[in-house]
């Protein structure tokens, strides 16, 4: 082989190197502004969100319902509620949370304790979003009153009796597939 064919095989390799590293930049450029239009043109900024929760004190399952406040800044959006659940005054707390949107549709984050409530419940909420219901419907799993692990479905939108009505008809969907999972590890 040729000095010649040598350096124009490893030019062409650099060449080819360059134009796929160039091209997957651009591509990712394009996907990140994308999901930031996407979610730029969605606010859920509000204090008039309802929100229903599957969840369990002393091993009996409860549906909780909370009033709940959302500040969005593009794709992240912080929650938390405006006073305790009235169902569940033994497991019942304020907290706070932080979610990011994805794709425009997709939230994904944690929820804590505010420090004034001396509990350690806590964990992860996963949430799809319906824009044209404006209806959140999603899952949490945490720690919770009854143990260290926890899950539940939930729903969150604009009215509280329909919060309850959509978390009902999800937990007949899915009842095969609802847990809610008490253990002490």
């Amino acid at each position: 082989m040729s000095t010649a064919s040598i350096l124009l095989a490893v030019a062409s390799t650099i060449f080819g190197v360059i134009l796929r590293y160039g091209f997957d930049a651009v591509r990712e450029r394009y996907r990140f502004r994308r999901e930031l239009k996407d979610n730029n043109s969605i606010d859920v900024t509000g204090n008039d969100w309802h929100a229903a929760w599957q969840t369990a004190v002393e091993k009996e399952t409860l549906i909780n319902t909370e009033r709940i406040c959302m500040k969005q800044k593009g794709g992240v959006v912080k929650v938390w509620n405006l006073e305790k659940s009235p169902e569940n005054p033994k497991g019942g707390y304020r907290w706070e949370s932080q979610l990011q949107f994805f794709h425009g549709k997709t939230l994904m984050g944690w929820y804590f304790p505010l420090k004034t409530e001396n509990i350690t419940s806590k964990g992860i909420m996963f949430l799809c979003y319906l824009s044209t219901k404006k209806t959140f419907y999603g899952k949490w799993v945490g720690s919770a009153y009854d143990g260290d692990l926890a899950n539940g479905f939930l729903v969150i939108s604009k009215d509280r009796n329909y919060s309850l009505t959509e978390l009902d008809r999800v937990l007949k969907l899915h009842d095969d597939e609802v847990n809610i999972i008490f253990t002490n590890l």
